[in-house]
């Protein structure tokens, strides 16, 4: 027999099974605002289940914060309601969670193909990005099985006149999909854009629906354009036609 081998820990495969033993020992939770509170804030990894198929599966500095986004993201969508939806979580050494999601996802994917089909479908918190817009890409996967609730009625937007980039930062909060529109300089959200700082909005009554309030903001703003997306709502200093979009203001 020999006296030297090299030896080398699977460590992901170690990882990807007992995570997922883990996870089977565990019952799913209707994704309601009282389970959510009763989620640790600690970072982990969690399992969205949509009428009882695994569907997500993603990592959290934070579970019962990213939780909460879901429901909150999923409450502003068509074809889908929250009650549909369940979830399970473990939360985890630090150390763990570099290879925890993926190895969870590719575990999950070997012995069920039908799984995770959020992952990498439009699920998650990334914005599609001006090229998806610019190259008329058409929408995939959760924007177009799951597009938002265009009518999503801004319960936070009091009535009367508001600075134009006060109101746009508080509707950007207030929406559960995302709002992307133009500044002056990246990253800087806060300091927002020339032509609109000194522009002042009436917002006729409180609780307005979302796109309304995009179209009223688009009206004070010549030469700027505002655009539904299945996914997200954009504003911009352009006068372009989306394969896949659809004005909002100005019409033609």
């Amino acid at each position: 027999m020999p006296f030297y081998h090299h030896f080398e820990l699977d460590y992901e495969s170690a990882v990807r099974q007992q995570l997922a033993e883990a996870f089977a020992g565990l019952v799913t939770a209707a994704l309601t605002e009282q389970n959510i509170n009763a989620t640790p804030e600690q970072e982990g990894v969690y399992q969205l289940h949509h009428l009882h198929s695994l569907v997500y599966v993603g990592k959290a500095d934070n579970l019962r914060r990213r939780l909460g986004e879901h429901r909150f993201k999923i409450m502003g969508r068509r074809n889908i309601t929250t009650t549909e939806v369940e979830f399970a979580c473990l939360s985890l050494h630090h150390s763990l969670m570099g290879i925890a999601e993926s190895s969870l996802i590719a575990h999950y994917r070997e012995t069920a193909p039908t799984t995770c089909v959020w992952n990498g479908n439009g699920f998650g918190p990334h914005d599609p990005g001006r090229n998806r817009e610019t190259t008329n890409k058409p929408p995939d996967g959760f924007d177009a099985q799951y597009p938002i609730r265009d009518d999503w009625q801004c319960a936070d937007i009091g009535a009367g006149d508001w600075n134009c980039n006060d109101l746009l930062q508080a509707l950007k909060e207030s929406l559960p999909f995302l709002l992307r529109y133009q500044i002056a300089t990246k990253n800087k959200l806060k300091e927002g854009h020339p032509d609109y700082n000194n522009v002042t909005i009436h917002v006729p009554q409180a609780g307005l629906p979302a796109e309304e309030l995009l179209r009223l903001i688009a009206e004070q703003l010549p030469g700027w354009q505002a655009t539904r997306f299945p996914g997200h709502f954009i504003l911009y200093k352009e006068d372009s036609d989306y394969t896949h979009g659809t004005r909002i203001w100005p019409q033609k």
